[in-house]
């Protein structure tokens, strides 16, 4: 009887380890893939945060400025004529207007000035970076659509199979993203001019192989006398896990807040847009 009575706590014993071991292991999954995902979510956002930092420089550098020392530019026709492939070369790499550090090549093909409707950019990358982070292969084509019912300008940014090396891991990136002019449409001044920003992204977070999604479920607003983004929201899905993006109240400043699914928050410190 005594036998029987200590066989059964061993066998108890042995379940309530094997539980535990679950539980934590559970557990710990859930941690990797809330870290993983959050990992992504700022990848993700400074990526973008990028190259809408480079389709204004391409802005100032195809159409509208002479050649700097650095980068050198180089064209199949003369500037301001279309259409025309403009190679934009960083070299080692050296520091723009905006603050940032660009290195390596962007290539250019543009059907015609960007101010008009139906006009197209696309954008290739050769050994190309951006501060830390390392653009490999894909695309970014920007299309000019003209303007919706209300008479708002509208254009399309798409980023397509976009491999980025960044310091909390590779990624690779598709986005469609839309910008509606919502104010200042009707004065020559630019500075009055905001912009809503509305779209999704998909990536594959490299080190696994799943799919995470970003949707921009409040728009996004740009103020052309502000270089951030300066309110809306995205969100971050993976595996079931979620993160949200919080690009602020209004007030112009440099920071979004990544809130994590535990109620911690990250800070991402965006870069100035000129």
């Amino acid at each position: 009887m005594k036998s029987n009575f200590l066989m059964g706590l061993i066998a108890m014993s042995f379940l309530f380890v094997m539980s535990c071991e679950k539980s934590t292991d559970n557990t710990s999954n859930a941690i990797e893939a809330d870290a993983t995902l959050n990992d992504a979510t700022v990848t993700t956002t400074e990526s973008l945060d990028a190259l809408a930092d480079l389709e204004s420089l391409e802005n100032e550098l195809v159409e509208t400025r002479s050649n700097p020392t650095c980068p050198t530019i180089t064209s199949t026709a003369p500037k301001g004529t279309f259409p025309n492939v403009v190679t934009i070369d960083f070299g080692a790499g050296c520091t723009t207007t905006s603050g940032r550090y660009h290195s390596g090549k962007i290539v250019i093909e543009q059907s015609d000035s960007m101010i008009h409707n139906g006009a197209v950019r696309k954008t290739t990358f050769i050994d190309f970076g951006i501060d830390s982070l390392r653009m490999k292969n894909g695309t970014v084509t920007l299309t000019n659509n003209g303007t919706d019912a209300a008479g708002n300008k509208k254009v399309t940014r798409k980023v397509s199979n976009m491999i980025i090396n960044a310091p909390k891991g590779e990624i690779t990136l598709n986005s469609t993203h839309t910008r509606t002019q919502i104010k200042g449409g009707n004065t020559s001044e630019k500075s009055d001019d905001v912009w809503k920003i509305q779209g999704e992204s998909t990536g594959i977070t490299m080190t696994d192989k799943v799919v995470y999604s970003a949707i921009i479920t409040e728009g996004l607003i740009k103020k052309e006398d502000c270089p951030f983004i300066v309110s809306g929201k995205e969100t971050f899905t993976r595996k079931g896990h979620t993160t949200i993006v919080d690009y602020g109240d209004g007030v112009c400043d440099r920071f979004a807040t990544v809130l994590l699914e535990n109620g911690n928050k990250i800070i991402i410190t965006l870069k100035p847009r000129y």
